[in-house]
């Protein structure tokens, strides 16, 4: 980067740069507590910031469909899906639950929305933005992905 020698110019940058750091978009983090009922999680930011502070957790993140469906078929195909043959014999179905479940520790991928979800309802289409100023909010995260 190239040095800033007009003061104007360096307390701008310094601004810019300030700001950056506070404009979230993704983050990476381990679920404390989920709630399967709600779909709803408390997620643990794992990256610190330039001090070696953690960030504080992020309480009731939603959980897309896109991400829980497979917990919540596994736990209803689980009851079906017993042997038939004794164990380890000639037909047996022997079936690995996914290796990676939302429970506590489960390490996840955040995705911050630009604007407040406040007002949006899935299913329903546009929303309005009414006067909420808040853009980029850790309370306007979700699930994206299990790492």
């Amino acid at each position: 980067m190239a040095k800033i020698t007009n003061p104007y110019k360096k307390a701008a940058q310094a601004i810019a740069e300030a700001a950056s750091r506070d404009n979230h978009n993704c983050l990476v983090g381990k679920i404390v507590k989920y709630d399967k009922t709600h779909h709803l999680a408390d997620v643990q930011p794992l990256v610190e910031d330039l001090s070696g502070d953690k960030m504080g957790i992020i309480n009731n993140v939603t959980v897309p469909f896109s991400i829980y469906w497979l917990d919540e078929v596994w736990e209803h195909m689980a009851d079906y899906l017993t042997p038939v043959c004794p164990k380890d014999g000639q037909g047996t179905m022997k079936i690995t639950p996914p290796p990676k479940k939302l429970v506590k520790g489960t390490e996840v991928t955040l995705i911050i929305h630009d604007y407040c979800l406040d007002d949006y309802e899935v299913g329903k289409g546009y929303f309005g933005r009414d006067e909420d100023p808040r853009e980029h909010d850790v309370s306007d995260a979700i699930i994206a992905a299990i790492n």
